[in-house]
């Protein structure tokens, strides 16, 4: 089902969403089209019923050297909610973010009003310049630790009891904007390769196992004919007959550099899909 549909002058991608009384709390990039550059934004829109949006509030600035952008989730500590996103610096007409790029968190009291972003150190105590580039961040609240994802060598890994001091565990092949849902003592990893939402399967982050792929009827979505991408589940038993929702992007360039749109998917399973 599409959500948000890209404009001349925006685009929607990197959904992430967050339910709380009943609302679906959905974090974004919004991408704005300028005629000097392009700028990215992390933004939110809320609804009820997957259907009635409200008009989206930007949480970040703008600034071409920053380009908070690609919420990665939320996830509720001491009180407090944190959402995880990413820098994207675009410096000099570069096309993609720089060697700069790195991960952050955000931190409110209300889903509503959000302090400065802190850096993520998920290398541990080592200077922000020797960290490499890393993006697409994810939170997973593991009962007796949280794990953060990123993009960096594939999905880097990285564990931590507090959020603030974190220990690197390792590596392995996966595609871009990860997710983790752990069901049944396993985790599903959605990720994103060159096309279409993969979902991999492991229960020590040692040996994984490929589920499948999915494009959902990408052949009948002309705004997503370049890619199907950045798919990020949810549980949404609480407000939906179905027991997950999947949000995800559509990308088609044919206007401009990263322009998508996004769209939801919805499943009792994980792995079967439909949009109805």
């Amino acid at each position: 089902m599409l959500l948000f549909e890209q404009t001349k002058t925006c685009s929607y991608r990197d959904p992430a969403a967050y339910i709380e009384n009943g609302t679906i709390y959905l974090f974004f990039t919004l991408v704005e089209n300028t005629p000097e550059r392009q700028y990215f934004y992390v933004a939110v829109s809320r609804s009820t019923d997957f259907i009635n949006w409200s008009k989206f509030e930007i949480l970040t600035e703008k600034d071409n050297l920053k380009n908070y952008s690609s919420p990665g989730n939320v996830i509720k500590f001491n009180n407090d909610y944190y959402l995880c996103l990413q820098t994207y610096p675009r410096k000099d007409g570069q096309i993609y973010g720089n060697e700069n790029s790195r991960i952050f968190t955000i931190k409110s009291k209300d889903l509503i009003h959000w302090d400065e972003p802190i850096l993520l150190k998920v290398k541990g105590n080592i200077p922000e310049r020797d960290m490499g580039r890393m993006i697409d961040p994810y939170l997973l609240d593991d009962g007796d630790k949280f794990i953060c994802f990123f993009k960096q060598n594939g999905v880097s890994y990285s564990t931590s009891k507090d959020l603030a001091n974190w220990q690197f565990q390792g590596f392995t092949e996966c595609g871009e904007n990860v997710c983790v849902i752990k069901e049944n003592d396993e985790y599903l990893i959605f990720n994103s390769p060159d096309n279409g939402i993969n979902i991999m399967a492991t229960k020590d982050f040692k040996t994984f196992t490929d589920v499948r792929t999915l494009y959902l009827n990408q052949e009948n979505k002309p705004w997503a004919k370049d890619r199907i991408t950045a798919g990020f589940v949810i549980d949404t038993s609480s407000i939906s007959p179905y027991k997950y929702a999947m949000f995800y992007h559509g990308d088609n360039e044919d206007a401009y550099l990263f322009g998508a749109s996004l769209a939801v998917a919805f499943s009792d399973d994980l792995i079967n899909w439909s949009e109805e």
